[in-house]
């Protein structure tokens, strides 16, 4: 006769042991920092989306180049996610964002094991094509 180690059946398998034997054995956390990291890189994943300039006093400050800005609320399996980013024009802004939030409700699941409540999208911008050569009138 062999032993069985806790937590496991005599077919020594953990996933075979009754639901009540595996309560105590830790549970997963994923940091909110972790769920924005993954949203944002989502987020610049979908042709057309951009990240958003930052603002000083008015005037844009960097590049449209940057992904889009996140923020994430996590009460874990469940987030709340916001999303700042920039729509090239002349892409269909509510089809692109729609692209956006589908596909970080998607990666989100799939990489963090989380759901999301509502992935709120602001668009601040709709930078054009830009011109690489530049002229000095």
């Amino acid at each position: 006769m062999t032993a069985t180690p806790a937590g496991a059946s005599a077919s020594g398998t953990v996933a075979d042991a009754p639901r009540g034997e595996l309560d105590g054995r830790g549970r997963l956390v994923v940091a909110d920092r972790v769920v924005e990291r993954i949203a944002a890189q989502a987020a610049a994943e979908v042709d057309r989306a951009t990240g958003s300039p930052r603002r000083l006093l008015g005037v844009a400050v960097g590049s449209a180049e940057d992904r889009p800005q996140v923020d994430a609320r996590v009460d874990w399996p469940v987030a709340t996610v916001s999303v700042v980013m920039s729509v090239a024009w002349p892409a269909p802004v509510l089809e692109v964002t729609e692209q956006v939030r589908r596909h970080v409700t998607e990666r989100l699941a799939a990489l963090a094991g989380v759901r999301t409540a509502g992935v709120d999208i602001r668009v601040t911008a709709l930078p054009g094509p830009r011109s690489r050569d530049r002229r000095v009138s």
